[in-house]
């Protein structure tokens, strides 16, 4: 009967809720006689169909067949009732859930708007410090094309200064060693000792200029290896002259000692 019905008897202990199979214990509250808890057979043979009806009135069997239908409708009903009291509970855990779950999308979307938002911000700053940057670089390349145009015309500039610098102190050097020449042995020394020597010395610093300098400085030179070469009687004409050759001299690019050395 319960197989054809499709439907099984469970204890109706809430902590069990076994599935009855094979026996039942049926029982009322106070089990106050004998019959009151009745082991049944819930898969019953066929001999035990027979026999267990048998020898009693048609009333009786009606009676008993009522009472066990009333016992197995209680018991369906407080099934179904029970069914119903979980499913509601279920339904109700499920409510919650998915409520939670509808925050918990609604709190990730947003969540991953503020990110695509911020993520788009940082792009545009990127782009932004990018160009900035382009433009910084741009600017120190000028910077640096300027700062060295700067340094030449300021080493260009040191130049012509040591330049003017060097002749003023070689122009006073030779006035000085002149002046300190004695009158009667001026012809003498300037034909003998300084001259040589000082064009030793005006040769040293003639190799040492570069090739601009020498060019600038060769007539010069030659002006005074001339003056040298020439052996003019009056002492008073070769001093003038050969001062005037000294002073139109361009300075030396080495550095100047002081005084031209004079072999006695």
């Amino acid at each position: 009967m319960a197989q054809s019905l499709d439907f099984s008897l469970r204890c109706n202990s809430l902590t069990c809720r076994k599935v009855l199979t094979d026996r039942a214990v049926v029982t009322t509250s106070n089990l106050p006689n004998p019959d009151d808890v009745v082991s049944t057979i819930l898969n019953p043979t066929e001999d035990y169909k027979t026999s267990v009806l048998s020898g009693l009135d048609p009333t009786t069997i009606i009676e008993c067949a009522g009472r066990a239908l009333s016992f197995w409708a209680y018991q369906t009903t407080q099934e179904i009732c029970y069914q119903e009291y979980l499913s509601k509970g279920l339904t109700e855990k499920y409510s919650n859930l998915n409520t939670e779950k509808e925050k918990l999308i609604n709190s990730a979307n947003a969540e991953i708007s503020s990110l695509q938002n911020k993520v788009a911000e940082m792009q545009l700053a990127q782009d932004q410090l990018q160009k900035k940057n382009d433009e910084l670089i741009t600017l120190y390349q000028e910077k640096c094309k300027k700062h060295t145009q700067m340094t030449n015309l300021y080493n260009l500039l040191k130049s012509r200064a040591m330049r003017s610098q060097i002749q003023t102190a070689a122009s006073d050097s030779v006035s000085q060693t002149l002046k300190s020449l004695p009158h009667t042995t001026g012809n003498a020394r300037l034909n003998g000792s300084l001259l040589p020597q000082t064009a030793m010395t005006a040769s040293r610093h003639f190799d040492a200029l570069p090739s601009t300098e020498k060019r600038s400085n060769k007539s010069s030179t030659e002006r005074l290896f001339r003056h040298q070469r020439s052996g003019s009687a009056s002492s008073k004409s070769k001093e003038d002259r050969f001062m005037a050759d000294v002073g139109a001299m361009l300075p030396p690019q080495l550095p100047f000692s002081g005084m031209i050395p004079l072999l006695d």
